[in-house]
């Protein structure tokens, strides 16, 4: 016989808990009988509304994923800037829930992302300048590039300020003299990263055709 879900608890609000918990202790500290304490149920009560703690997880990696807000590409508005704004809403979502980067390079949710990659694709076709033949190239770049770059400082130490915090003058003296020089706070350089690969992109084209 089937077990029934408890009264008056949904998964939603199993997920939001669940969240709230790994935003304010961590991830490492997220555990079934935790969000069970939690919720004033027992243990138990969880697997009427999910398989195990990794179906939970997954669940909070997809509705921080769902948070993203995508896009739409104005007549105006050339391609590469809705590929910036979309990773730019991306990683902001991110490090709204910094704790949780580890749950999303585990669980990340590709069953929401593929729709996703879908729109881009269909941008991509109308992008006249770039070849067919570059458009994976370019979805698979935001991925590893603009999905990587921002869960890795989602995952970063909270008082890690700049790109290479660790650099000392003494043992790292050119490096340090180039961060000294660097005007652009952390999203100006992820910006800035995002379009210098899409411009790398064109440009290789521009190059192999010549």
């Amino acid at each position: 016989m089937s077990r029934q879900p408890t009264p008056s608890l949904t998964r939603q609000a199993i997920v939001r808990t669940a969240l709230a918990m790994v935003e304010r202790d961590g991830y490492a500290a997220f555990t079934m009988p935790r969000l069970g304490e939690e919720l004033g149920i027992r243990t138990a009560s969880l697997y009427h509304h999910f398989r195990d703690r990794a179906d939970i997880l997954t669940e909070i990696a997809r509705t921080i994923v769902l948070e993203t807000d995508v896009p739409r590409l104005a007549p105006s508005t050339h391609w590469t800037e809705y590929f910036v704004t979309l990773a730019v809403n991306f990683r902001r979502t991110i490090l709204r829930h910094r704790n949780a980067a580890p749950i999303l390079l585990q669980f990340l949710p590709r069953d929401v992302l593929t729709p996703l990659y879908e729109t881009a694709a269909e941008v991509l076709e109308q992008a006249d300048e770039l070849a067919p033949s570059s458009r994976i190239l370019v979805l698979d770049g935001m991925d590893r590039i603009g999905l990587g770059s921002a869960l890795l400082e989602a995952a970063a130490a909270p008082d890690a300020h700049g790109p290479f915090p660790n650099a000392s003058p003494q043992a790292q003296p050119t490096l340090t003299a180039a961060l000294e020089r660097n005007t652009l706070d952390a999203e100006q350089l992820f910006v800035e990263s995002i379009r210098a690969f899409l411009a790398g992109v064109l440009a290789g084209q521009q190059a192999r055709r010549g």
